[in-house]
């Protein structure tokens, strides 16, 4: 019994070992160049970083989740209604600078159709839910005004997003995905695009 019980034990351990991972936890950052879309619109830097959840379970795919932080900031023309002004005119437009901050929960779906020792080619399309935490504009005319929680009119919105980028992987279970993305608001005011740059490693777990 003693002999039993110890070869189902190593066999248990056996097959555990060899098992496939196919839950992964990582992390990322990102660096972003965004724009409103507008009137005379700058691009301007922003940043982000985030925590992830990865099921990969066939070789030549894998999904992802997560929670992100995301800044971006751009000015452009626009009316002066969010400082309670109401334009009279269609000229009424002003240059207002837009400083905004989200949480991002992201669904993403990663392909690799090829790839070549420890390298692959990482193709990637992803769909973001965006809550905006706060958002400040100012202008010449009416300075500063900052908006939090309730206050945003569009607190809530949809994100799309595709990119083509580069995973490496570091060793059995470790692996670094660089991968630029374009990504667009469906809607939002302001509602940007953006073009980010996001660094991320993940690692097996179970």
């Amino acid at each position: 019994m003693k002999r039993a019980i110890y070869l189902l034990v190593f066999f248990f351990v056996s097959v555990a070992a060899q098992a496939q991972i196919n839950v992964y936890l990582g992390g990322n950052i990102q660096g972003n160049y965004s724009w409103m879309r507008g009137e005379e619109t700058t691009m301007e830097p922003g940043f982000g970083g985030g925590v992830s959840f990865i099921y990969w379970e066939f070789e030549y795919w894998f999904l992802k989740a997560g929670i992100d932080y995301l800044y971006k900031s751009s000015s452009g023309l626009d009316y002066p209604d969010i400082f309670g002004i109401e334009p009279e005119s269609a000229e009424d437009k002003i240059r207002i600078s837009y400083m905004e901050q989200s949480v991002g929960i992201p669904l993403t779906v990663y392909f690799r159709p090829w790839e070549r020792g420890p390298s692959a080619l990482l193709i990637s399309g992803s769909l973001n839910t965006l809550i905006v935490t706060s958002l400040k504009a100012s202008s010449e005319e009416y300075g500063e005004i900052a908006l939090k929680g309730g206050d945003v009119e569009s607190r809530i919105k949809t994100n799309l997003g595709v990119g083509v980028g580069y995973q490496r992987q570091l060793d059995k279970n470790t692996f670094l995905n660089i991968l630029p993305s374009y990504n667009i608001d469906l809607k939002g005011d302001p509602a940007f695009n953006s073009i980010t740059l996001s660094v991320e490693l993940i690692f097996g777990v179970y």
